[in-house]
């Protein structure tokens, strides 16, 4: 139990989020975004799914940020059409 808690950020709630592409990733496109994600706080994301035209995350708001996140997708070469996140109560 005590090495749970040290994993813990102290946040309770975690953020979703979903993100529609205009166009789908390519599979390279798709492989840089993965290896971008996984290259943050593992501990950052309670669930992460990619697939070429939308991008699911629920990630922990005290290890990384919605506009950290959204730049990691751009950087990448995916293309913004629409965002909708579903914010914690406690935030």
């Amino acid at each position: 139990m005590a090495d749970d808690s040290e994993k813990l950020s102290g946040a309770e709630e975690y953020i979703a989020v979903e993100i529609e592409l205009i166009k789908a990733l390519d599979p390279d496109q798709e492989k840089s975004l993965r290896a971008a994600l996984e290259k943050l706080d593992p501990h950052a994301f309670d669930s992460r799914d990619i697939d070429p035209r939308k991008v699911s995350l629920c990630y922990d708001p005290t290890r990384t940020s919605q506009k950290d996140l959204l730049q990691l997708i751009k950087q990448a070469g995916g293309k913004l059409k629409h965002v909708e996140s579903e914010s914690s109560p406690l935030l």
